[in-house]
């Protein structure tokens, strides 16, 4: 049995051409990776775009089991934040900080 997904276009209302993975982890972690691809709208507009779960195909009947769209993760929450700099430098001095308290 496969899962079969689509994603959100929350800015124009539309999802794009459904696909399959086996599993939901398989899923997010290929979404995780367009959404960290800074050539593509999902990188440029993570607000906009959802990765949704909408129904399951069975290999051996050829059938399909259609769901209604439900969100499995929001590109907003698999985009990697950018650190500045000056967060960089906070981070590593708390770091310090916990090791020297060891």
């Amino acid at each position: 049995m496969l899962n079969i997904y689509t994603v959100h276009d929350q800015a124009s209302n539309t999802y794009i051409k459904p696909f399959l993975f086996l599993t939901d982890r398989d899923a997010i972690e290929g979404f995780k990776h367009v959404c960290n691809d800074e050539k593509t709208p999902y990188a440029q507009h993570p607000a906009d775009y959802n990765l949704c779960t909408i129904g399951t195909f069975d290999e051996q009947t050829g059938l399909l089991n259609p769901s209604s769209p439900s969100i499995l993760k929001r590109a907003i929450e698999l985009k990697a934040k950018k650190l500045s700099k000056k967060e960089i430098e906070e981070q590593i001095k708390n770091l310090r900080t916990e090791l020297e308290e060891l």
